[in-house]
């Protein structure tokens, strides 16, 4: 099967735990992704809310993460994102940098409040910075990742991003949880040619049985109608997950599962590899 993923912390994981991209401790690895026959995978530079000398820590974090990946495997094609917009601090030119290194979304925050928005655990609006922040992000192609917003900066920010996406969270509908979005949310992202990529963490995806409330969630989005704008955002290396659904080996397991729920397997297709393709190459042949 194909596989693309918009979303996990094995880049921040390598760096910051000294590992090489090999080491079986991590959730996502070329060994563990051999059942791929293609594998697209954004892998995200986490900035955390506070760190000193942000910039310097994503280019850190980055260059060693590169190093990593100079035997990658063949079915691997490599994408990088920015999780925390803090990196930019107050200067603007830093986003054409990281158009320069191929950084391809950046999530304006993490949790909490920074320069550009207010994140899940605050009530901080997008501020006047953060537009010329997204004003820069269209103008260089780098998608507007809104994943960490609260709904007050979400708003704010959907209204001028040109390439708006959600890279890893759930619905509201299956699971109230503050980093999770709602129907309205889903239905302006997906009106304005945005993506939304569902995050396997348990703890936003409700606390039973983790393949059945990924069902859950699969089910109202394309009940809701919104087939092509539906993806996978793993959030793998970057939070405790379920035994059953621990890396990104037991991902066939899921496939197979929403299979046997009779989710036709050209719509599968669609979540697990060709909406996030489209988003990211459209007009290239898959």
């Amino acid at each position: 099967m194909k596989f693309f993923d918009l979303h996990c912390d094995t880049a921040y994981k390598c760096y910051h735990d000294n590992l090489l991209f090999t080491d079986s401790s991590l959730a996502v690895t070329p060994k563990k992704a051999e059942c791929f026959d293609k594998w697209h995978q954004c892998f995200a530079i986490f900035i955390k809310d506070g760190i000193k000398n942000p910039f310097e820590y994503y280019k850190n974090t980055l260059d060693n993460f590169k190093r990593k990946l100079k035997n990658k495997p063949y079915n691997l094609t490599p994408i990088f994102t920015v999780e925390g917009g803090l990196l930019i601090e107050n200067d603007l030119t830093r986003i054409q940098e990281m158009h320069n290194d191929n950084i391809r979304a950046l999530t304006l925050t993490w949790n909490g409040e920074n320069q550009i928005a207010g994140g899940a655990d605050t009530d901080a609006s997008l501020k006047d910075f953060g537009c010329e922040v997204i004003t820069e992000l269209n103008r260089f192609g780098i998608a507007t990742d809104l994943s960490h917003l609260n709904k007050k900066s979400f708003y704010g920010a959907i209204e001028i991003a040109e390439k708006p996406i959600v890279t890893h969270a759930c619905c509201e509908y299956v699971y109230k949880h503050r980093r999770n979005i709602d129907d309205n949310q889903l239905k302006e992202l997906v009106q304005r040619g945005g993506i939304f990529g569902l995050c396997l963490y348990p703890v936003f995806l409700g606390e039973d049985d983790v393949f059945e409330n990924v069902y859950k969630n699969i089910f109202h989005i394309l009940d809701m109608g919104y087939e092509d704008s539906l993806s996978i955002g793993s959030d793998f290396d970057g939070a405790d997950m379920s035994k059953k659904l621990y890396d990104i080996s037991s991902v066939p397991k899921l496939y197979e599962y929403l299979k046997l729920r009779k989710i036709n397997e050209n719509i599968l297709n669609k979540i697990f590899f060709d909406n996030a393709y489209n988003f990211f190459y459209k007009g290239k042949t898959k």
